[in-house]
């Protein structure tokens, strides 16, 4: 059989990124031998491979695109604002049409490909296609509320590392000027959701996405992540600001709650488009007049699981044949 990569995330402390190779190694089984640093594909020297290539591209897109050893599904991928302009030069929109059509996470990649006069299909995120079954034992009981990353993105940030640039100076300046009004803002949502949580008959776990440190053993990297997803698959709900978090949440028949607070900005806005199909986007002041009674296990992931399966099925065929 031929083998094929995922990717691997050497430089992140966020279990999201771990979670979706997971979840591309359950769809791709024992072809899935190698997980290759996403931010540095174009240094690949070894023998010709299959690679999947979903998820957020790149916090370093001067490495695009990819060396010409490595054949790719692009399935579930997000083009992010940050990288787009660097990621669609002439050299890497002729790398998407040569292997298009791009399968697309979201549908602000789809139209912004497109618009490129690149074909696309809209594929939904792979971790859509994880089993509740796999995670934890069939008849696992679940239990109360899993409030995970609900509000951190909102929690203002001084970054004093930006060098003493007259740039990196402006830019430090306006981050300490804008700390006391984002405080605030963090602390009005904070006080809203504990308003909403509060006189619940449920027990409520607060987890975090985010782990303290980036970690050099990828295996508890990814140890840590499937303990996440295991919390996820045992509460009776999930409230969260993560979409690596809702996704797995409805794969696993979690219902849950997507808080828009703190995803305003374009680069984060983008990443929404067309998850609202699979579960409620609501910001802190929603949560007044919402139920969480009012929330079922959907459905409308399933298709998507289907068409994620079939494009597998047919990158491993077409592998196969040029082997």
């Amino acid at each position: 059989m031929k083998k094929v990569a995922v990717l691997s995330y050497s430089n992140s402390n966020n279990l999201g990124d771990p979670i979706q190779s997971l979840a591309a190694k359950a769809l791709l089984g024992q072809a899935a031998d190698l997980e290759m640093d996403r931010d540095h594909l174009d240094t690949y020297t070894g023998s010709a491979r299959g690679i999947v290539l979903n998820g957020w591209f790149m916090d370093k897109p001067e490495h695009w695109p990819p060396a010409v050893q490595l054949d790719p599904l692009f399935i579930s991928f997000h083009l992010n604002p940050t990288a787009e302009k660097k990621m669609t030069r002439p050299d890497g929109i002729a790398y998407f049409k040569k292997h298009e059509p791009i399968g697309c996470r979201d549908l602000y990649t789809q139209k912004t490909l497109e618009q490129k006069g690149i074909k696309t299909y809209y594929s939904a995120c792979l971790t859509l296609s994880l089993q509740r079954n796999v995670i934890v034992p069939p008849q696992t009981p679940r239990k109360g509320i899993l409030a995970l990353s609900c509000l951190e993105r909102m929690l203002p940030e001084v970054n004093f590392d930006q060098g003493i640039s007259p740039k990196g100076l402006l830019s430090t300046a306006i981050q300490v000027l804008k700390f006391p009004s984002k405080y605030v803002k963090y602390k009005k949502a904070q006080q809203r959701l504990r308003a909403f949580l509060q006189h619940k008959n449920q027990p409520i776990t607060y987890r975090s996405q985010r782990i303290p440190k980036i970690l050099e053993d990828g295996a508890q990297f990814k140890a840590l992540a499937l303990d996440q997803l295991k919390a996820i698959a045992t509460a009776e709900y999930v409230i969260t600001s993560r979409i690596h978090t809702a996704l797995p949440a409805v794969a696993l028949g979690t219902p849950v709650i997507l808080l828009s607070d703190g995803l305003e900005h374009p680069n984060q806005w983008s990443r929404m488009e067309g998850m609202e199909q699979f579960f409620p986007i609501l910001s802190s002041h929603d949560l007044k007049t919402f139920s969480l009674k009012a929330l079922r296990p959907g459905k409308a992931h399933l298709p998507y699981v289907d068409l994620q399966k079939e494009k597998i099925t047919a990158f491993l065929k077409k592998l196969e044949e040029r082997a």
